[in-house]
């Protein structure tokens, strides 16, 4: 979430240490935090040790790009997300926390060495290479979503007699803009 202290996670401390340092930089103990988390079996060490923790979690069956960016919100009181996911999700999900003054650190996962051979085709040369915001997107930047379906960030899209209505999260970072547009179009 914004407002926090600048690398205060480390993906080489391990999800207990970032807890504590979470923790401490809320000033509450860390059963007062909340972790979104997608429900997946890959994830079950993850959820071993915040409930160990008594670490409060919000699973999601999927949106794990919404799940991230929820941090941004106070009202969604999601203190952290932490998971395996793609790449292209791990982008989408910086370039809004970018834009909310956010922070992440990703690392790539390989399932296997195929994985590992087509990251050094693409020229990625240390493997274990610790990936924050600035990393990842570069500059200033505009994120959009458009709700499909009904989400936790935005409604899907409505029929609604000759008009399709839909809402679209328009984030950009140098404006500081941060809202939702709705759209009416006729059919």
């Amino acid at each position: 979430g914004p407002n926090l202290p600048k690398n205060l996670i480390d993906l080489d401390f391990g999800v207990k240490k970032n807890i504590e340092l979470l923790s401490n930089a809320k000033k509450v103990k860390p059963n007062k935090l909340t972790v979104c988390v997608l429900k997946r079996p890959r994830h079950d060490s993850i959820i071993k040790i915040l409930n160990q923790m008594d670490v409060k979690i919000d699973f999601i069956a999927d949106g794990d790009v919404s799940g991230v960016i929820s941090v941004a919100y106070p009202k969604k009181r999601i203190d952290m997300y932490l998971g395996i996911g793609g790449a292209p999700e791990g982008v989408l999900a910086a370039a809004a926390l970018k834009c909310m003054e956010c922070q992440m650190q990703t690392r790539l996962f390989f399932q296997n060495k195929d994985d590992e051979a087509s990251a050094k085709k693409l020229g990625i040369i240390d493997l274990q290479q610790k990936y924050n915001i600035d990393d990842m997107v570069k500059g200033d930047v505009i994120f959009c979503a458009t709700g499909v379906t009904d989400g936790d960030l935005v409604n899907g899209i409505k029929d609604e007699n000759d008009t399709f209505i839909s809402e679209t999260l328009v984030l950009h970072k140098s404006s500081k803009t941060n809202k939702i547009v709705k759209s009416k179009i006729k059919k």
